[in-house]
């Protein structure tokens, strides 16, 4: 379960950021939009961050008439390498650039900062990720992301992502997708994972109700627990 200290690092942190941000679009009269979510695993690229337990969310994005956007996310997580390596806090900031190149077709290129503030022990995993990405009618979308340098070992790795929902309803939608982590560079081993899942879009938040799996699990980057399928009940509320 989340614990009270750490609810309050993540709102300390994000708060900041959403500020920072807040400051930027009212400045540059720029678009802006954030929410709040409660999940029940917080799950990437297959893999638990929140050891099966519930994770408190916060993002907020600002978007200019230029194409160009930045924003910040933050959540709660528990991921344990190790008795004296803890990590409880995700706090990432991202920039891009979205490129319209048609009414069906959408360009973005982009980078993440991964940051762990009050992890613990003598290994640094903040790192950073650059990726290039497209898309379809608001409808699929397909991701590469690269990092030079993860985890601070000086070793790359290579996700390649592919995405698509499918509206039903007026206020339904069903997603999936599958997706191909190269960590070989760092752990000799890589895996696919994918997802499935289908969302209610309601006036006052978005719910969303999704299966995630992987074919296997790699050293470092997961353990064969938290590789394990398992599924999510997410509530987001914008602001």
């Amino acid at each position: 379960m989340i614990s009270h200290p750490k609810v309050r690092e993540l709102l300390r942190q994000s708060s900041v950021s959403v500020l920072l941000v807040v400051l930027f679009q009212s400045a540059l009269a720029a678009d802006f939009g954030g929410y709040v979510a409660l999940t029940t695993d917080y799950v990437k690229r297959g893999v638990t961050q929140s050891d099966g337990d519930a994770a408190l969310q916060l993002g907020a994005e600002v978007s200019f008439d230029s194409g160009f956007y930045l924003g910040a996310w933050a959540s709660t997580i528990d991921i344990s390498n190790g008795p004296s390596r803890q990590r409880d806090l995700e706090v990432n900031y991202y920039a891009g650039y979205a490129l319209d190149v048609s009414d069906s077709w959408r360009f973005t290129a982009g980078a993440v900062a991964y940051s762990y503030p009050g992890q613990t022990g003598n290994v640094d995993y903040d790192y950073v990720e650059y990726s290039l990405g497209g898309s379809f009618n608001d409808q699929v979308w397909l991701d590469v992301a690269y990092s030079p340098d993860l985890y601070n070992t000086g070793r790359s790795t290579t996700n390649i992502e592919l995405y698509a929902e499918w509206p039903v309803g007026s206020m339904w939608a069903i997603g999936g997708g599958v997706g191909h982590y190269d960590t070989s560079n760092l752990t000799g081993r890589s895996y696919l994972y994918w997802q499935l899942g289908i969302t209610a879009y309601l006036s006052w938040a978005n719910v969303d109700l999704r299966a995630h799996d992987t074919d296997d699990w790699v050293p470092i980057i997961s353990t064969p627990d938290r590789a394990d399928s398992r599924i999510a009940l997410t509530v987001q509320i914008p602001f």
